[in-house]
């Protein structure tokens, strides 16, 4: 397992490519929604989970025309380890709905992983296979040439496909650490939306994820993280941590940045997109399976590059809570007078 983990470490710093843009949809609070980016994290907490996150980027942008507007993402996602094969295979699930302009995207996703005691942490392979549906409003578009092919077939209406798609990842933890590497749209779909000229083709990404637990005095736990984004033209990074008091409240700064490849000519490689991200959340309530059920989380986010095109603030929202599956409900005994023995 050393030898693996110095190889993504490796990975890390050979993904820092000159690269920007994302497909799929990126969220602050990572690090408390890794399902949606790695299919072998389901199971791995052992319990049963459903988390929804809400993102809404350049709050306050106003678009120059009508029905437009900031990007925004709505997820969905649940997860669990079931009693099956000395619980060693987990469940999971996610649906998610992001905004971008004209084009909306609609996905949703089943997640398998199998999981493998190795040294001191658990090792996690995982599938994911599901649909994703987009949709573009070619009624939105500005165009320079109106007379242009495809913006003659798009302004008609809205057109809408949805193809099959799939990923694949592999996730270790301890107690002390945790890292995963995944890889999403295997399948390389296309999208046409029924027109001969039009080809949009979603590409391979590629999320690799870290983190690791010191802790500082008997009441804080310090986490710092990273993760990184990247089709391996085009990259975006992650990089923070956070602080836990008392398993009850935490607090953390993240920094991101992302990379646009240019050509040569124009002035080479340049980076673009910074983000500084204040992370907040808190703990709460109790149930029979754990002290802390709901978690509440809130991240801000300050765009310090490229705002002459956006607003500087995007806010986040996560909420999460642990329920009891039905195999993991302890269920009480049941005595009666006949049959009732004194128990030593």
């Amino acid at each position: 397992m050393k030898l693996t983990l110095q190889w993504l470490v490796v990975l890390m710093f050979l993904g820092f490519v000159p690269a920007f843009s994302q497909q799929d949809a990126q969220y602050s609070q990572y690090m408390f929604n890794s399902l949606y980016y790695n299919p072998a994290f389901a199971g791995t907490e052992g319990l049963t989970r459903f988390s929804f996150l809400t993102r809404i980027q350049w709050l306050g942008y106003q678009p120059t025309i009508d029905d437009g507007g900031a990007p925004q993402t709505h997820l969905l996602s649940g997860s669990t380890l079931l009693p099956l094969l000395n619980k060693s295979l987990g469940v999971g699930a996610h649906l998610v709905y992001d905004t971008r302009g004209p084009l909306s995207t609609t996905q949703f996703k089943l997640s398998g992983s199998y999981l493998y005691k190795i040294g001191p942490g658990t090792l996690s392979i995982g599938l994911a296979g599901g649909v994703l549906n987009q949709r573009i409003s070619g009624d939105k578009y500005r165009v320079i040439d109106e007379k242009d092919e495809i913006y003659q077939q798009l302004k008609t209406g809205v057109s809408s496909q949805t193809k099959f798609d799939m990923g694949a990842g592999l996730w270790y933890k301890t107690t002390k650490y945790y890292a995963g590497v995944s890889f999403n749209h295997l399948t390389r779909t296309k999208f046409t939306y029924g027109f001969d000229s039009f080809n949009s083709q979603l590409a391979n990404h590629m999320f690799i994820t870290g983190g690791y637990n010191l802790n500082v005095g008997t009441m804080i736990i310090v986490t710092p993280s990273t993760m990184i984004q990247t089709d391996l033209k085009q990259l975006t990074y992650h990089l923070g941590g956070i602080a836990t008091y008392n398993e009850k409240f935490w607090v953390g700064l993240q920094f991101r940045q992302s990379f646009a490849r240019k050509e040569v000519a124009n002035g080479g490689v340049i980076p673009k997109n910074d983000d500084v991200t204040l992370l907040v959340g808190v703990n709460l309530l109790k149930n029979k399976q754990n002290n802390n059920a709901l978690r509440i989380g809130y991240a801000f986010d300050l765009v310090t590059s490229g705002v002459g095109a956006k607003t500087r603030t995007s806010h986040e929202i996560l909420l999460s809570y642990i329920i009891p599956a039905p195999w993991e409900i302890v269920r009480p005994k049941v005595r009666t007078p006949r049959y009732r023995h004194d128990e030593n």
